[in-house]
C-alpha cells in the first residue's frame, strides 16, 4: 500500500507550455498569411494577385525595385544590430542567426547561379527563411518584452481598417502599408514599449519596399533634364564643347541622349535603402541620421552626373561606338562608386569632432620648461 508521497511522486510533471498563447499565435500567423499571401489585392488580365505575389512581380520585372528582396533581409540585420549593441557586455551565441542568414543568402542567390526560372519559387520561400532568422534572434528579443500596451490594439485596429480599404479599392501599395502598421501594433501590443523601441526602426525600414514606380514620370523626366544640363555644363567647363537639346547632349564628336534609365531614378531607390541603413548604424544623433538619409537624392544625382560625363569623355577619346556600347554596359558601377564613397565621407564628417579639434587648435601653447624641469611662468610681480 503506497502513501501520499509516493503517489505525488508518480504524477507526470505539468507542461510549461502555455497552449492558449501557442494557439493564439498559430491563429494570428494563419490570419496574416491569408491576408497578405492568399487574399487577392489586384487583378491583372486573368491573374489574381495576392499582396506578396504583387510585390514579387515588381521585384522581378521593375528594375527600379530589383533590390526589393534585400530590404526585409537588411531590416532583420538592423534588428540584430540593435540586439548586439544592447548585449555588448554579454557573450551571446549568434551562430544560429548566422546559419539562418547564410542559408537565406544562398537560396536567394540561386536564380543568379542557375536559372531565372527559379526566381518565383525562391521568393516564395523568402518569408519562411526570414522567419527562421527572427526565430534565431528570439532569445534576445524576448528579454526586451515588457507588459503589453493597450495602445498597440488601437494601432492593430488602424492597420485592419487600412487593409480593408486597400483590398476594397484594389490598391496593393495601401495593403503593403497596412502590413507595416500591423507590425507596429503587434510589437506594441504583445511586446510592450521595450520590444517596440527595439523593433521600431527595423519595421520602419520595411516601408522602403513599397514600390513607388508611379512617380517615375513625375520624377524621372526632371532628373533626365538635370543630368543633361549638369553634364553639359561640366563638359564645357573642362574644354569639351557640347550643346544640350532637351535631354540630348551633342558635340562635334559624339551625340547621345540621357534616357530614362540614366536619369538616376533607379540608383535613387537603391541609394535610399543603403543610406537609411548606413545612417542608422553609423550615426547616434537623430538630426545626423536625417541629414545622411536625405542625402540620397543629391548622391544619386552626383553619381549619375559622373556616369554621363565619363561616357562623354570615353566617346571624345575613343569614339561614339565604344562609349555607347562596350563602356555604357559597365558604367553603372561608377554611379555607386561615386555615390557610396561620398556617403561614407559625409558620415565621417558628421562624426568628426570639429569643436574639440578647434578648441585644441586655438588653445595657447604651454610655457616652456626650465632647466630644472619646471615651467617658466615669467617673473613674479
Amino acid at each position: 500500500m503506497s502513501n501520499g508521497t509516493s503517489i505525488a511522486a508518480a504524477r507526470f510533471p505539468s507542461s510549461s507550455i502555455d497552449w492558449a498563447k501557442v494557439t493564439l499565435g498559430v491563429v494570428l500567423v494563419g490570419l496574416i498569411y491569408y491576408a497578405y499571401f492568399i487574399q487577392t489585392v489586384e487583378v491583372q488580365h486573368v491573374s489574381q494577385l495576392s499582396c506578396y505575389i504583387w510585390l514579387v512581380g515588381h521585384w522581378n520585372h521593375v528594375s527600379n525595385y530589383s533590390h526589393g528582396p534585400l530590404i526585409p533581409l537588411i531590416a532583420i540585420g538592423l534588428l540584430w544590430w540593435n540586439l548586439s549593441n544592447r548585449d555588448v557586455d554579454e557573450q551571446r551565441n549568434w551562430k544560429p542567426f548566422w546559419v539562418a542568414l547564410g542559408a537565406t543568402v544562398l537560396v536567394m542567390m540561386a536564380p543568379d547561379l542557375f536559372s531565372d526560372s527559379l526566381t518565383q519559387g525562391v521568393l516564395r520561400l523568402a518569408p519562411f527563411l526570414l522567419l527562421w532568422q527572427v526565430a534565431a534572434l528570439w532569445g534576445g528579443i524576448k528579454e526586451t518584452i515588457d507588459d503589453s500596451d493597450a495602445r498597440g490594439l488601437v494601432v492593430v485596429a488602424m492597420a485592419m481598417l487600412v487593409y480593408y480599404f486597400g483590398v476594397k479599392a484594389m490598391q496593393p501599395r495601401i495593403v503593403v502599408f497596412s502590413f507595416v502598421i500591423l507590425l507596429y501594433g503587434l510589437a506594441l501590443a504583445l511586446g510592450g514599449r521595450g520590444a517596440f523601441r527595439l523593433l521600431l526602426f527595423p519595421i520602419s525600414f520595411l516601408l522602403l519596399m513599397i514600390p513607388l514606380n508611379f512617380l517615375d514620370e513625375k520624377v524621372g523626366f526632371p532628373l533626365q533634364l538635370l543630368m543633361a544640363r549638369s553634364s553639359t555644363g561640366l563638359l564645357n567647363s573642362i574644354g569639351i564643347e557640347t550643346t544640350r537639346i532637351g535631354t540630348g547632349i551633342y558635340s562635334r564628336v559624339f551625340h547621345f541622349d540621357v534616357a530614362a534609365p540614366c536619369s538616376g531614378i533607379r540608383s535613387l531607390m537603391a541609394l535610399t535603402t543603403v543610406t537609411a541603413a548606413y545612417a542608422y548604424v553609423t550615426q547616434h544623433v537623430q538630426w545626423k541620421r536625417w541629414v545622411l538619409f536625405l542625402s540620397a537624392m543629391p548622391l544619386a544625382v552626383l553619381g549619375n552626373i559622373a556616369r554621363v560625363t565619363s561616357i562623354a569623355l570615353v566617346a571624345q577619346v575613343y569614339g561614339q561606338e565604344i562609349a555607347s556600347k562596350a563602356y555604357h554596359e559597365y558604367s553603372g558601377f561608377i554611379v555607386f562608386a561615386v555615390a557610396l564613397s561620398t556617403m561614407v565621407i559625409i558620415g565621417l564628417l558628421l562624426n568628426f569632432p570639429f569643436r574639440r579639434y578647434f578648441e585644441n587648435w586655438l588653445k595657447p601653447p604651454p610655457p616652456p620648461l626650465t632647466d630644472g624641469g619646471l615651467r617658466d611662468d615669467g617673473p613674479l610681480l
